[in-house]
């Protein structure tokens, strides 16, 4: 495993890290112990960042970390986050949602005009009140004193810019209950906007292969001010993967003629793949290869996944030729989209 100094703090954090999103699941697949023996895989493998939030399974997983890593939380880095909430509904949507998958890819273009039920039911809470009650949930179920690292999720630009979350999130830090905070951002205006605010000691943001906007917009001024960046969703929800043509998760995350074009472009990266680096390593190793980048997250919740993932630490290097192709293929096509 590779490890980094993140920022301008005292973690010392594994260049990948595991996404805890899938970490518990749903009624339609859950299988708990699969879950903890993955985590503690993970942990063997060397990963000792793990990132979550208490809307995670509702919940769960939180739960399953603090069960699988609790014996090991000196040895391990943990980001929760703060600042959303689900009604009933919605949380009974979120379990419900993978059993809709197949039927909306059987419905083709249509599928997108079907309301995205769990979404319209998430809410957005900054208050103090709020931050504060759900860490204290998370430090709960996590079985901890402390989180290593806090994250805004999904703020607005009107919160970013008046920076008064700082004031919450600095009074969980002056009571132990938080080592470090930052932002998990939707947009780069949103990063651009949390880069400026004192304190914040991390940026959350996707970044990958066909997603490469963060590289000049964000990470340049991340690396001056020392601040660690988080790249989430480095195979582009599932496009980035030799499976990705027959795949159905990403056609969830995007209407259909997106999902196209976005699988169009996938397709000019193929040339990466070699007998011993596959689609899912090459999109991997190219944020490897960023040195502003201090953490890339890999989401999986099962041994096999995270097997054949983490070998992007071992795979070859892109050559300088590889490289310069990159560079040609990303110019010649519009990756902001």
């Amino acid at each position: 495993m590779i490890y980094r100094i993140f920022g301008n703090t005292d973690l010392k954090v594994s260049a990948i890290g595991m996404g805890c999103s899938g970490i518990g699941k749903s009624l339609h697949h859950r299988n708990d112990k699969e879950s903890i023996e993955t985590l503690r895989e993970a942990f063997e493998a060397g990963i000792n960042f793990y990132d979550t939030a208490p809307n995670y399974s509702n919940g769960d997983s939180e739960r399953l970390i603090g069960k699988a890593l609790k014996n090991n939380r000196d040895k391990i880095i943990i980001a929760s986050k703060a600042g959303i909430k689900f009604t009933t509904v919605g949380k009974i949507a979120k379990s419900v949602k993978p059993f809709l998958n197949p039927v909306k890819t059987l419905l083709g273009p249509a599928q997108s005009k079907l309301p995205n039920l769990y979404r319209t039911q998430r809410q957005n809470d900054f208050s103090k009140e709020f931050i504060i009650k759900t860490v204290e949930g998370s430090l709960k179920r996590l079985q901890t004193d402390y989180l290593d690292l806090l994250l805004l999720h999904h703020p607005t630009n009107q919160i970013l810019e008046s920076g008064d979350f700082c004031e919450s999130f600095e009074l969980l830090k002056s009571q132990g209950k938080i080592r470090f905070y930052g932002v998990s951002c939707d947009s780069i205006e949103h990063a651009q906007i949390s880069l400026k605010l004192s304190g914040v000691s991390a940026i959350q943001i996707e970044l990958n292969i066909l997603d490469q906007e963060a590289i000049t917009k964000v990470l340049p001024i991340a690396f001056k001010y020392k601040i660690g960046i988080i790249a989430r969703l480095p195979l582009a929800k599932g496009l980035l993967t030799d499976q990705s043509s027959n795949t159905k998760a990403e056609r969830w995350a995007y209407d259909w003629e997106l999902f196209e074009e976005r699988k169009n472009k996938a397709e000019m990266f193929k040339f990466l793949v070699k007998e011993n680096r596959t689609m899912a390593q090459s999109a991997l190793k190219f944020l490897l290869q960023l040195n502003e980048v201090s953490v890339t997250l890999i989401g999986f919740n099962n041994r096999i996944y995270l097997q054949e993932n983490i070998k992007a630490i071992s795979a070859p290097n892109f050559t300088h030729e590889e490289l310069e192709k990159i560079s040609e293929r990303s110019s010649r096509i519009d990756l902001h989209g």
